[in-house]
């Protein structure tokens, strides 16, 4: 009986440089029982992955020529530390010498579950090593004796049939099979038009590669996930080059490749999140709606904040965006700013400021910081130890030096500048930036910029992160717009960044929800866009038709927030907001209402997201991976498990054709029924413009908030409905055919089952429920004190409500319908099911 990681070598072990003969027989690296198989040929030298069924997922390529394409390799990429217009936009083209390949190998060590090669690679050696942990197969390649190289690579053979999804936030593209991506944080792009398609320049000036937050992971159809485990510059040419392989790359004489070798891709998921860190859960009034407003907004003489409560548009937080970091707007303010905040939290919002990890060099205001800064050696500099500056527009333009994050006296320092924020009572901030560091920048801890710079936005966020659990435990928003592996540990929100304000397609409404999907599929749930947009640059109008679609995809992403900029450098622009008219009001308020009804399950579901890596928003590649027609879903989603989310993504539609998963489903605006079949099936949704397409799934389950609730923050004001003195009720959608069961349990230990009974199955004796005439009157709990029940038929079935009495926990049975209830505080609980017909 084999050991577990047991590393079976068969044929004699060579002697360094020698090759050929019988004695290149192949090298077997196994794990057993139930995990992955990694065989290793000699001459040529050849890695081979077998997954645990021992069906083969991936192999390397053998030999090479000068180029890239071949057995593991380094060269020497001569590419310039270049920028483009912006400083944030990288400049870097690749200027590669020929690659060194290693052809041949010789076996050099040999233990459970590892192996060590030596390849001749010219007159050069790389070492190459293989480690199998559980699921897990390591790949590492180092050059030995090339003194100039400076990038590694592996390439691998690709099949016609695979795909690839993930690699962070990206906006062009969901199955990224046919392009060649970069991981390197930058500044957004800029759209081209709605009707410009993605190409080398679309997004400009960079094309498809361009993110804020890259994560190099990426999910394969064939039943395999490959993390580049580097924080410097990486590529991946997915069959962009030739169609018959795909490679990677790294911009480091050193490449580790993780794979995660699952058939499922949520359990690569879970693997890599428990390897990178799993995210955060976030308090619940993180799920609030939230708009940017500030000091002194009116709308009619009328503060936007009172507007908001008087028109009860359901909202929770407001960004008043005072820029604390980088340029002291607070300075000579704070009275003001502390009595605004103390209004605000009275009428049951929270509070957020700016901040970002710079220092102004050209503000007046923060010439102290500065001075702090340069005295105590906290700032990046460059490579002749100069103060490394930078340029961006942060509220204006300015020039800005960037805070030394990989010291520990920089991070305290960076911390003790939030502070300040905190001191004026607000809740959290917009954590802004962190795309800026240059290659060849020199930091504290004795790397260059070529290795922090994708690193630096995950030390940002856990500077932050610390300090809130520390000042504000559990009870804190800060939100990002950059990232990469690892960020999802430490930050409770991610929003897109400065999208264009129109149907743009590589950067407008159906580029954010792109990014929202890929950026799930490498671990970070927690994610919304900025509602209507933010930048104004295109000839595109943004007007209400964009502004009622985008609320309606903020309805169904995990985080919703309001944006009412039009950012146009060269000229004054103004888009539709959200008091342009009342049908803008009502349907603008009735996705905030949505969105805020949604907290109960938004809870439960990002406790999954933390616990096993699954995303809140699920693109159906994950629960589908065999299914071509899943992979090529762009604009549709599970929102967990229950939920169908279509949401119109572009100008002048109104039907949404979508893809829908296997099973019936109901809408739960109408109560149209939809079939997706025993495999899936394209429908035809009606979405006129005031219209969200979200479907419930038969067995599906979602408890909601009372729709009277305007805030899931605490409020002192009477006159607000906040989500505490709503808490003693709960509304419960479900969805079932005969002999289906639904069940969740919420974050407070609520347990919420609901069965229909089969045909012949016994049926309890029914409980004595009160039959009422409607929907309305079951909710009511004068008339409906110990329980009542009504029905209504559907197109589709029947509709059927059961209110139950108050109380810790009840079981009641109506018809073939048993509705279970277990839990720590009373509660009514509505329950409203649509029973499908035969």
């Amino acid at each position: 009986m084999r050991r577990l990681l047991a590393i079976l070598v068969t044929g004699a072990v060579l002697a360094p440089g020698c090759g050929g003969g019988a004695s290149s027989a192949p090298v077997e690296v196994a794990v057993t029982p139930g995990g992955p198989r990694v065989r290793v040929e000699l001459d040529p030298f050849v890695i081979v992955v077998e997954n645990a069924s021992g069906r083969e997922v991936l192999r390397t390529l053998p030999g090479g020529a000068a180029d890239a394409y071949g057995s593991p390799s380094v060269t020497r990429d001569d590419g310039p530390d270049g920028v483009k217009a912006l400083p944030g936009w990288d400049g870097f083209a690749p200027e590669e010498r020929a690659w060194a390949h290693g052809r041949t190998a010789t076996l050099l060590e040999a233990s459970a579950g590892r192996a060590r090669f030596a390849l001749r690679a010219g007159e050069a050696s790389l070492a190459v090593e293989v480690a199998v942990e559980g699921a897990k197969v390591r790949l590492r390649v180092e050059g030995e004796g090339l003194p100039e190289a400076n990038k590694s690579g592996l390439s691998f053979a690709l099949g016609p049939e695979e795909h690839f999804f993930g690699l962070g936030e990206r906006f062009a593209s969901v199955d990224h099979r046919g392009l060649s991506l970069y991981s390197w944080a930058e500044e957004g792009g800029l759209g081209r038009g709605e009707s410009a398609p993605r190409d080398d320049a679309s997004p400009g000036p960079n094309g498809p590669s361009m993110t804020y937050f890259p994560v190099p992971f990426v999910l394969s159809s064939a039943g395999y996930a490959l993390h580049l485990a580097t924080t410097t510059r990486t590529e991946v040419h997915l069959g962009s080059e030739r169609p018959d392989a795909f490679r990677v790359a790294a911009g480091a004489p050193r490449l580790e490749v993780v794979l995660y070798v699952h058939e499922d891709p949520l359990a690569s998921l879970d693997d890599f999140t428990r390897d990178t860190g799993r995210s955060m859960v976030p308090p619940t009034w993180v799920f609030g709606p939230r708009r940017r407003v500030s000091l002194g907004d009116q709308t009619g003489g009328v503060d936007e904040w009172r507007l908001l409560r008087q028109r009860k548009v359901p909202t929770t937080g407001l960004d008043d965006n005072v820029h604390f970091l980088p340029a002291r707007s607070e300075l000579g303010r704070e009275p003001e700013l502390r009595a605004w905040v103390d209004r605000l939290h009275a009428a049951g919002f929270k509070v957020m400021a700016y901040n970002n990890p710079y220092v102004s060099t050209s503000k007046r205001e923060a010439a102290s910081d500065l001075a702090y800064g340069k005295d105590h050696g906290l700032f990046a500099t460059t490579a002749e130890g100069a103060l490394a500056e930078t340029f961006f527009i942060s509220g204006e333009p300015q020039t800005l030096a960037t805070i030394d994050l990989t010291r520990p006296e920089g991070v305290a320092w960076f911390q003790d500048l939030l502070r300040r924020t905190l001191a004026l009572g607000y809740d959290g901030w917009m954590h802004d930036f962190g795309e800026y560091v240059r290659r060849s920048w020199r930091f504290g801890d004795g790397r260059t910029g070529e290795a922090v710079h994708n690193d630096y936005p995950v030390l940002s966020a856990k500077a932050a992160h610390d300090l809130l659990e520390r000042e504000r435990p559990g009870d804190f928003l800060f939100f990002v717009r950059s990232g990469y592996t690892g960020t999802q540990a430490f930050v409770p929100a991610v929003w897109g960044g400065d999208a264009e304000a129109t149907f743009d397609e590589t950067q407008g409404l159906p580029a954010m929800l792109r990014g929202g999907l890929n950026l799930g599929m490498t671990g970070v749930p927690l994610w919304g866009s900025d509602v209507t947009g933010f930048k104004c640059i295109t000839s595109d109008p943004p007007d209400k038709e964009v502004h009622l679609r985008w609320a309606e995809l903020g309805a169904v992403s995990p985080i919703m927030q309001e944006q009412n900029a039009c950012a146009n450098p060269l000229q004054r622009r103004t888009k539709w907001r959200l008091w342009d008219d009342d049908e803008t009001v009502s349907v603008y308020g009735a996705m905030a209402r949505l969105h805020t009804r949604l907290a109960p399950y938004f809870d439960v579901l990002a406790r999954e997201a933390s616990a096993h890596g699954v995303p809140i928003m699920r693109h159906p590649f994950l629960l589908h991976p065999r299914e071509p027609s899943a992979w090529k879903v762009e604009s549709a989603f599970y929102l967990g498990p229950s939920l169908w989310a279509a949401p119109v993504v572009r100008r002048g539609e109104r039907t949404k054709r979508t893809w829908l998963p296997p099973g019936r489903w109901v809408d739960v605006a109408d109560r149209a029924t939809f079939d997706g079949g025993p495999g899936g099936a394209f429908v035809e949704i009606p979405a006129p413009l005031a219209k969200l397409p979200l479907l419930l799934r038969d067995g599906g389950i979602v408890p909601l908030l009372d729709a009277e609730v305007e805030t899931l923050a605490p409020a002192t004001d009477p006159d607000v409905v906040s989500a505490e003195r709503a808490e003693d009720r709960l509304d419960v959608l479900v969805a079932l055919s005969e002999g289906r069961e639904a069940r969740i349990s919420l974050a407070d230990g609520t347990e919420l089952v609901a069965r229909r009974l089969g045909a012949g199955e016994a049926r309890p004796a029914e409980s004595a429920l009160v039959r009422v005439a409607d929907a309305a009157a079951a909710a009511d709990p004068v008339r409906c004190p110990s329980g009542c029940f009504a029905s209504a038929p559907e197109p589709g079935g029947e509709r059927r409500f059961v209110t139950t009495p108050l109380a810790e926990a009840s079981t009641l049975v109506q018809g073939d319908l048993v509705l279970e209830v277990r839990g720590p505080r009373a509660r009514r609980i509505r329950w409203d099911v649509v029973r499908f017909g035969g």
